[in-house]
């Protein structure tokens, strides 16, 4: 087991630790009931013959407003693509969204990008969550990606290799202020992924030994 590996809360890679929260559907209606029509009563007064006529104006049609999916409209396209290289540019965004997660506290930036089957998927989810409740958040990126390679990409099996190295930067409150430190290390994990619904997402996640 490597450093980045070893399962110390919000120092290692590992302690990231997650369970996948589901995303909050779109396009629910938001507008208030506009309650029942109101029913102006006829006038009493005569109508006579020389009223003005009547123009009627027809309106156009709005037209409809595309759908984009909340988890593509994420990844950037290169990293979208059903090819080898597209793989690897998505393997990469992986890392640098679990980043941005911890860095901000958001959980929400990891949603959509694994699948519930990915358990050290689930568990850096949770650790970011846990970050979040108590309103904390990493000083600085924590991983950075030295090389990304591919492990197997035939018939449905795509492994994508990432070597990272893990920094050592400040855990602070929401006052700004330091509370912890992640630890410093080095490791490579192995990310399965599949493809559907024009994206990636990573299936399972484990780590290589060195």
């Amino acid at each position: 087991m490597t450093a980045a590996a070893r399962p110390h809360r919000h120092r290692t890679l590992l302690a990231y630790a997650v369970a996948p929260v589901a995303l909050a559907a779109l396009g629910a209606c938001t507008g208030s009931d506009p309650g029942p029509a109101v029913t102006t009563p006829p006038s009493t007064s005569a109508v006579t013959s020389s009223s003005a006529p009547t123009t009627t104006t027809t309106s156009a049609t709005p037209s409809p407003t595309a759908t984009v999916d909340p988890v593509i409209a994420k990844i950037p396209a290169a990293a979208r693509a059903e090819d080898e290289e597209g793989a690897r540019a998505f393997s990469r965004f992986f890392f640098v969204s679990l980043n941005r997660a911890a860095q901000k506290g958001d959980p929400s930036l990891l949603e959509g990008l694994f699948a519930p089957t990915c358990r050290t998927c689930v568990a850096m989810h949770d650790s970011v969550a846990d970050l979040s409740r108590q309103g904390r958040h990493h000083a600085g990126p924590t991983i950075n990606v030295v090389d990304v390679s591919t492990s197997s990409f035939v018939n449905e099996k795509h492994v994508i290799l990432v070597r990272v190295d893990q920094r050592a930067v400040d855990v602070l409150n929401s006052a700004g202020k330091k509370v912890d430190r992640t630890l410093a290390g080095k490791g490579t994990f192995a990310l399965s992924l599949a493809h559907s619904s024009g994206f990636w997402t990573v299936s399972r996640l484990q780590t290589v030994a060195s």
